[in-house]
């Protein structure tokens, strides 16, 4: 006799915990550790510790930590992306919550101080309109029979179009996001064919900035998510996409996510994302939002679209700009001091307010005032420090590794010439000085 046994609330957490890794929270080395784990799936996910089931630890700009428990309503999804675990692609055992018991469970964690705050997402089952009015409810039974006040991200559904469920998720959510996946229609229309680039996601975004600009209270900025790599994209494309965000659209924070395969879905044989590239980003990301680098200034970063993956961005503009070096740690501006590599915001404003007390003239000085010294130090000048020229120090910054042995010298190669009849015998060089022996003429060869 065959028993069925409906899920628990505690094992739809298991599932619906770990299916939420793929809205990435904290970034990969630029402002947080994160830590490789398997979920429950198989699926590589990326995160902070998580000492139970759907907990995850969030940086937040302070650099500060929030528990939240980041969680789905239901990883079941009618949408086709081409990259998703969730997408219809993949066969595998669906679940899902229900509004109450979701409710009632982060309440539960929140009184037992397991959780601070709730990360709300979900598949879109039936329609997004349908899937964003389950959500709604989820938070607003939280906000009112639970009573909490404290931090809830709420994601709005791509394709969501009742602006009354954009008001309330405005009116409930202290930050709304909306996952973009790439930057540009055209882009979009690779890895799904039926998301709307304009309809299902810039028109929402539009409608919830000007809510936030007209109401007061409520959510009180927006976040998205762009998958890198996916659909061959430019890291060009990504920052032009970042730039309309942040400076037009009033963005809080991007956050990329290195494409990974998963199976059966129809990128599964497309080469997975290096790490490293979802950190250039991130660090690139920085260079715009926080730093305020023109894109003048951000271009010099590129090669053919792409960030180079041997050294951060601010490093490599700072070696193209070499006229600019090394520059006056006593008189530089707070702006030319952010230009500087190993200088960051609340370093550049220590200097700032040191040198209204005294001159900088020694290396200690810097370093107690959150400087890392083996960056800048090639790009900064003081009393007792005199650096090379930062054009000189391209060369061991970004000498490029290289299997072919490197060219020999002139008179090497004439030496070598000289004595390649005695098949090296009688030179006074040795092959490894001379570097000429793999394309030295053999006897038989000079016989014939």
């Amino acid at each position: 006799m065959l028993i069925q046994q409906s899920p628990d609330v505690y094992e739809k957490l298991r599932h619906l915990g770990g299916m939420a890794t793929d809205d990435v929270l904290s970034v990969n080395g630029a402002e947080g550790r994160s830590i490789p784990r398997p979920d429950w799936h198989g699926i590589a996910a990326r995160g902070g510790v998580t000492p139970h089931a759907g907990v995850y630890r969030a940086a937040m700009p302070n650099g500060k930590r929030l528990s939240l428990l980041r969680v789905m309503f239901t990883d079941y999804c009618m949408m086709d992306c081409f990259y998703c675990p969730n997408s219809h692609w993949v066969p595998r055992k669906r679940y899902g919550f229900k509004v109450d018991e979701l409710a009632k469970l982060f309440d539960e964690m929140h009184r037992r101080q397991t959780v601070d705050g709730l990360f709300l997402s979900s598949g879109i089952f039936k329609d997004p309109n349908a899937t964003q009015e389950r959500l709604l409810a989820v938070v607003e039974t939280v906000r009112r029979k639970y009573g909490f006040r404290g931090y809830i991200h709420l994601k709005v559904m791509p394709g969501t179009t009742d602006t009354g469920l954009i008001v309330a998720a405005q009116r409930l959510g202290t930050r709304l996001s909306i996952n973009m996946e790439q930057p540009s229609e055209e882009l979009l229309n690779r890895i799904s064919t039926m998301k709307r680039w304009n309809a299902g996601m810039l028109q929402p975004m539009l409608r919830i900035q000007r809510l936030m600009e007209e109401t007061y209270g409520g959510s009180v900025g927006q976040a998205t998510q762009l998958v890198v790599g996916a659909a061959d994209e430019t890291d060009w494309d990504i920052h032009v996409r970042q730039r309309h965000l942040y400076r037009e659209l009033g963005f809080k924070r991007i956050y990329y996510s290195a494409f990974r395969p998963i199976k059966y879905t129809p990128l599964e044989e497309h080469p997975p994302t290096p790490l490293v590239r979802e950190h250039r980003l991130y660090q690139l990301d920085w260079l715009t939002r926080v730093y305020r680098f023109n894109d003048d200034e951000l271009a010099l970063a590129f090669d053919d679209g792409f960030l180079d993956h041997r050294a951060d961005p601010k490093l490599r503009i700072a070696v193209e700009q070499y006229d600019r070096f090394p520059m006056d740690i006593n008189t530089a501006s707070h702006d030319d001091l952010l230009r500087v590599p190993g200088i960051g915001p609340m370093a550049a404003e220590r200097i700032v307010r040191q040198r209204m007390r005294h001159t900088i003239d020694n290396q200690r000085d810097l370093q107690a005032m959150g400087v890392v010294l083996k960056r800048a130090l090639p790009f900064v000048r003081f009393a007792g420090h005199r650096p090379v020229r930062a054009k000189q120090s391209m060369l061991p910054l970004f000498q490029a590794l290289s299997s072919d042995p490197a060219p020999a010298p002139a008179a090497a190669a004439a030496a070598h010439e000289r004595h390649a009849h005695t098949d090296c015998a009688a030179c006074p060089l040795s092959s490894a000085t001379c570097g000429m022996a793999a394309t030295a003429p053999s006897p038989a060869a000079l016989a014939a």
